[in-house]
């Protein structure tokens, strides 16, 4: 055993422990094995550590497209990351966006479902800022004032804008149909 696998041992341990530092331990497990380090993310998370936000800027900063890829795959991670009360971070947030704009629809589908039963806050609230957050998105990246959606796109977001109750159901249907 050479010295690098030596290190991502001793790091999975470290993750796994009861160290604080798990950010700084997952982050250098990234540079060694980003497949490795994203597995101890689900798992860091599953023993309940908070690091739903240091996990997003890691892996976004290693390889965005790895992870989406390994997210995608990863129907675990998404409960544990949008049933968390750090579903609304902007990094969650932003990722959830980035995977309905790159019409990632079935894994985007999973994280609104979970953040439709997630007990730590309100849906509507959540769909009024998913909402916010990828016309702002889209908008930017296309340089244009009014977001164009697809129609399984508008499907997916009306689809859970129909299980808001409060306010912002209505609200927010009116924005979808303005489209």
């Amino acid at each position: 055993m050479n010295a690098k696998t030596t290190r991502k041992y001793e790091l999975i341990t470290k993750i796994a422990g009861n160290d604080t530092n798990t950010a700084y331990y997952l982050s250098e497990l990234c540079d060694i094995d980003f497949a490795t380090a994203f597995e101890m993310w689900e798992y860091a998370l599953s023993l309940g550590k908070d690091i739903v936000v240091p996990g997003f800027d890691i892996f976004e900063k290693a390889s965005e497209m790895k992870m989406r890829q390994l997210f995608c795959e990863s129907i675990p991670l998404q409960k544990l990351i949008y049933s968390s009360k750090s579903a609304r971070a902007p990094q969650a947030m932003n990722f959830l966006c980035n995977l309905i704009l790159s019409a990632k629809l079935d894994a985007a589908h999973e994280c609104l479902a979970k953040l439709l039963t997630n007990g730590h806050m309100d849906f509507g609230n959540s769909m009024k800022l998913v909402l916010d957050t990828l016309f702002a998105m889209y908008c930017k990246k296309n340089n244009v004032k009014v977001p164009v959606f697809t129609k399984k796109q508008k499907e997916l977001l009306v689809g859970f804008i129909e299980k808001v109750k409060g306010p912002n159901k209505a609200l927010l249907l009116q924005r979808m149909k303005e489209l």
